[in-house]
């Protein structure tokens, strides 16, 4: 399979796993939040997350327009900060800013390989290995429920 870039460079591959983004739905909201919609039906939210112009409602994950790449890994970080903030919001404290870093992204490729970039540098097999490919993030999953993983 032959495939041309956006820069004009031509790249043979035996696979292509199309990766091109996402449109966000936002039928679910558009008629209540009309006036806070981004141009891409993403709802406009502030650095604390809250929904443009409300102080209680708070959007995460692909339906807030913050300019980062639509990732679970990211959601997972909107979801703890607009968390504290509804915590903190209830005990009058001041609100917790939610700031987007550098991407950052594993790939495992089985057990043993794998390819990816921390802090926009890029790491390779032995990095993406010890870090991902061999379990999968499996225990940070168990860490996230409260559980600890069976033998």
């Amino acid at each position: 399979m032959r495939i041309l870039t956006d820069k004009g460079l031509e790249i043979t591959a035996d696979l292509v796993i199309c990766c091109t983004g996402i449109k966000v739905n936002s039928s679910a909201y558009s008629r209540a939040f009309h006036d806070q919609l981004a141009e891409n039906g993403a709802l406009l939210v502030n650095e604390y997350l809250q929904i443009s112009g409300m102080e209680n409602v708070y959007a995460i994950g692909d339906c807030a327009d913050i300019k980062e790449p639509k990732m679970a890994y990211h959601a997972g970080l909107h979801a703890a900060v607009a968390v504290e903030n509804i915590v903190r919001s209830l005990s009058k404290k001041s609100l917790k800013m939610y700031k987007p870093g550098s991407l950052s992204m594993l790939l495992s490729m089985g057990r043993d390989n794998g390819i990816g970039q921390l802090y926009g540098y890029h790491v390779g097999k032995f990095v993406v290995v010890q870090a991902k490919s061999k379990d999968l993030l499996v225990w940070k999953s168990w860490k996230e429920m409260g559980q600890t993983a069976p033998p």
